[in-house]
């Protein structure tokens, strides 16, 4: 007797299983299109792909780590490529507060969880600036849903008040015409790059001169197809028109100047010969007008440094003799870059000359292009130093050439001070900068990237469930970070280290001459959960109905009669209040997340 043990599927049988699977797929699809499943594709960083949230908005980002384990949605908040829609609604509909939530920009679900605090500045004088701020109280007391697509919360949103040490604010409308900045770049770069160049240098009396390196004139360009001329006046009115005093000026090369062998090179000069001959334009400058003071010193920059405030930048320059030959600056934070391109002033970072030693170098700058050892910028000014003054490196503790590529929240969220500049923060990597130094221009000067620590109460051991899920670590004007995933919360975190979060930042060889030993990266979404700066708003001093604070506990009769425990009252009118609104992203609801989770902290000032 055979037994058959396996039995060659009939055809029909394999047709039953195709349209099974076809229709899987078409229900896999159809979830997908409607949000109950996370979408296949996501941007390498600023979470393009995005899941329909309930009322079609678009949620505009993912929790799932992208590009070496960076969650793309908390990197950096970028709006997605596919706008939320809003329905307008009828002037006075909305509350002032929620309707500069409601922007489009801002790329919230249609739905979000809110909340915030109304902090009132106590400013010190000796305020230690390295140490962690302790605060027994958790941040976020009380969190309200909104429905951003119609306004309908009628209730006023609590604010309960917090009083928050921090130090001094910067002078108001300090001046430092001794300062005099250089930047070599094309026309299109400059005129982006207005908003952050405006946050410095507005109103400040200091100056900036530029350098277009493609309005070369038409008749120095040999392409007739593409040729261009660029209206430098248009550009200098621009800037002036966003407070800047700017000077702009055409390449005052045109070829390369023969390099050590003699032979003509026809090539186009490139960027990092105007970057070096910026010298010589700024010496111009000086010299063509007598009645500006001479400046002290000469900073040549990259069009991507940017300075959080110019106060403690020139604070640390008056510490140096301007009147002596001196040449400021930072090395790279790789130190395998430093091994690579010697020792030197990485020009993103600002390299700052004092006037003695621009002019000693001016009828050398020619020469030294065609000598170097290098043609970069930053080595051709290195390697002229070396050849004609006595002069050396003077290395200032707070430039940032940031060569840090990727994830650079473990820098901001260090405490890290002094922060002079910052670089690459559109490139190697994205940041706001512009909105999160708007704290040290407009509220309290070296608080910026403080950090505070909430929730420090209960420390018995019956209570450390409690106070890990109240604690959160503030870094002021970057993030805000609770750490739900690890057992004992922010006491597992060595506060003292820089966590490793961008690209190779565990090899020893490269970062820690700058960072020192790093603590490991954590797993967003997992064991540590951001909130991430999106955007800033300054309120000269209306009255919104919604913006109310708890600062006294009184009653208010409802609708139906009945009392409510708490009673919300209005701010003074005339009061100054500073916004600053941190964002979690939302990452779709197969993990549980739908809304986007909103804090706003209230600066009344």
């Amino acid at each position: 007797m055979k037994v058959r043990l396996l039995q060659r599927p009939t055809r029909g049988f394999s047709i039953l299983v195709t349209l099974i699977f076809i229709a899987v797929l078409c229900s896999i699809s159809r979830l997908r299109h409607h949000g109950s499943l996370l979408p296949s594709t996501f941007d390498n960083w600023g979470g393009r792909g995005e899941w329909k949230g309930q009322g079609g908005g678009a949620g505009g980002g993912s929790n799932l780590p992208s590009g070496g384990g960076t969650p793309a949605d908390q990197t950096t908040l970028q709006a997605s490529s596919q706008l939320p829609y809003r329905p307008k609604l009828d002037p006075g509909q909305c509350a002032k507060d929620i309707e500069f939530l409601r922007r489009p920009e801002l790329g919230l679900t249609d739905n979000i969880l809110y909340s915030r605090r109304c902090i009132k500045p106590i400013y010190k004088a000796d305020f230690d600036r390295d140490t962690i701020t302790n605060v027994t109280q958790p941040l976020v007391a009380n969190t309200t849903a909104l429905d951003l697509t119609s306004c309908a919360h009628d209730e006023p949103i609590p604010c309960e008040p917090l009083s928050l040490e921090v130090p001094m604010p910067y002078p108001k409308d300090a001046q430092y015409p001794h300062l005099l900045f250089g930047v070599a770049s094309k026309y299109d770069r400059m005129r982006e790059a207005i908003p952050a160049f405006a946050h410095w240098l507005a109103g400040t009396g200091a100056r900036l001169v530029g350098t277009i390196a493609d309005a070369v004139p038409p008749e120095h360009q040999d392409d007739d197809s593409t040729k261009n001329s660029f209206n430098l006046t248009s550009l200098q009115e621009e800037y002036r028109a966003a407070g800047i005093i700017a000077t702009f000026l055409p390449p005052k090369i045109f070829k390369r100047l023969n390099l050590k062998d003699g032979k003509p090179d026809p090539r186009p000069v490139p960027v990092e010969h105007h970057h070096f001959l910026l010298i010589k334009e700024l010496l111009s400058v000086i010299d063509s007008d007598s009645s500006q003071k001479a400046p002290h010193w000469l900073a040549i920059l990259d069009d991507d440094t940017f300075f959080p405030s110019l106060h403690p930048l020139s604070a640390t320059l008056s510490q140096h003799d301007h009147t002596r030959p001196l040449w400021l600056g930072a090395l790279s934070d790789d130190f395998m870059a430093v091994q690579a391109w010697g020792f030197m002033a990485f020009g993103g970072a600002g390299s700052f000359l004092s006037l003695p030693l621009a002019r000693h170098l001016a009828p050398h700058l020619e020469e030294c292009i065609t000598t170097a050892s290098i043609q970069t910028g930053d080595g051709i000014l290195r390697d002229c130093m070396y050849s004609h003054t006595r002069t050396r490196l003077t290395l200032v503790e707070g430039l940032n050439q940031h060569d840090i590529n990727g994830d650079a929240s473990g820098f901001f969220e260090s405490g890290v001070w002094p922060v002079l500049s910052l670089h690459h923060w559109k490139s190697w990597y994205e940041a706001p900068v512009e909105k999160m130094a708007r704290v040290a221009r407009d509220v309290c000067g070296e608080c910026f990237l403080m950090r505070v620590r909430f929730g420090t109460s209960g420390t018995e051991e019956k209570n450390k469930k409690k106070r890990k899920e109240s604690e959160s670590l503030l870094s002021l004007g970057y993030s805000i970070t609770s750490y739900p995933g690890l057992e004992n919360g922010l006491d597992d975190v060595d506060l003292s280290r820089v966590e490793g979060t961008w690209n190779e930042a565990e090899r020893k060889e490269k970062y820690a001459f700058s960072y020192g030993p790093v603590r490991r990266r954590l797993q967003e979404g997992r064991e540590k959960k951001s909130w991430r700066l999106v955007d800033v708003d300054v309120d000269e001093g209306d009255e919104s109905p919604a913006m109310e604070s708890q600062s006294t506990m009184t009653t208010k009769l409802q609708s139906g009669g009945q009392k409510e425990d708490r009673g919300w009252t209005a701010q003074k009118k005339g009061k100054k209040k500073f916004r600053q609104i941190y964002v979690h992203k939302a990452a779709g609801p197969a993990v549980g997340e739908s809304m986007d989770e909103v804090i706003e902290l209230v600066w009344e000032l």
